[in-house]
């Protein structure tokens, strides 16, 4: 992001400044306090790309919400949703993919400030330590967690989570049997590998047409308690909570600290997406 775009976010940011109180205060007062849920990939000083936050700005992210938010799990803010009586600004971090230097210092990080944590990793490129195609793509093949950086984590209190078996695009068609081995023995598999009940899923890419009503009809099937976008949303109270919106956490402090400080414009329903939930129609917004 350029210094002249931070600039004038953050100019915007100020200028709404009572806007945005008074946004607070109507939606604690009306029990509708939204919540929001980030997601990183990497945290790492060498090969940046897109997809990488450094350790710096990471723990500059991390001072700023322990400033202005409150931190929850996901079952928290699930349950949130059915009785939203909060009065600040709950989050919950989380990491996508499985990237070898979360294990150095990220994740040492929010361990030590007692932050939790979720961290969903593809777990064929754990087990046969393959980079990922988008990395490879790009002349940068990044190392990958192992499985026991994996069990480490959860042992000291990480909750890991499926981000499938190899990272695949799931709005393609494909056959029950790719499916059920990319949500299902995704899911095993980090369970025998770490101990713990694996109970969310989080789509890779996460963009609305990367999720099919074929794969969260097995990710119901295969028992997580929630599957986790990746197009930007709140999790408003009243709404579905099997479906968790999530906002990128890796681009700059001002971009963050802009949706988190409740931009009106960020608040927008907007269109919607649906899908099948056993016999009912569950409905998940989408920001405009």
């Amino acid at each position: 992001m350029s210094l002249l775009r931070q600039t004038l976010l953050q100019s915007y940011r100020l200028a709404t400044t009572r806007w945005r109180e008074r946004i607070l205060h109507d939606l604690i007062s009306r029990k509708q306090m939204p919540a929001a849920i980030l997601f990183y990939h990497r945290v790492a000083d060498e090969h940046p790309n897109d997809w990488t936050i450094s350790r710096r700005q990471f723990a500059s992210h991390l001072d700023w919400l322990r400033q202005h938010v409150g931190f929850s799990t996901l079952e928290e803010i699930q349950a949130s949703q059915n009785d939203a009586s909060r009065d600040k600004m709950q989050v919950c971090i989380t990491f996508d993919d499985g990237y070898a230097e979360n294990f150095d210092w990220a994740i040492p990080e929010l361990i030590n400030r007692q932050i939790p944590c979720y961290y969903f990793a593809s777990s064929r490129n754990v087990a046969l330590q393959m980079p990922f195609e988008h990395d490879v793509k790009r002349g940068q093949p990044l190392p990958i967690n192992t499985i026991e950086q994996l069990r480490q984590m959860a042992d000291r209190g990480v909750q890991i989570g499926s981000h499938a078996q190899t990272h695949p695009h799931f709005g393609r068609p494909h056959s029950k049997e790719f499916l059920h081995n990319e949500i299902v023995d995704s899911r095993k598999q980090l369970q025998d590998w770490t101990g713990q009940s694996i109970d969310y899923f989080a789509f890779p890419y996460g963009l609305p047409e990367h999720i099919s009503q074929a794969a969260i009809d097995m990710v119901l099937a295969a028992g997580y308690k929630g599957f986790l976008s990746a197009y930007g949303g709140w999790n408003w109270p009243g709404e579905d909570d099997f479906h968790l919106q999530r906002i990128h956490g890796d681009p700059s402090l001002s971009m963050l600290a802009n949706w988190l400080t409740l931009d009106p414009r960020k608040l927008r329903r907007g269109s919607k997406i649906q899908y099948q939930k056993g016999a009912r129609s569950v409905i998940s917004s989408k920001p405009s």
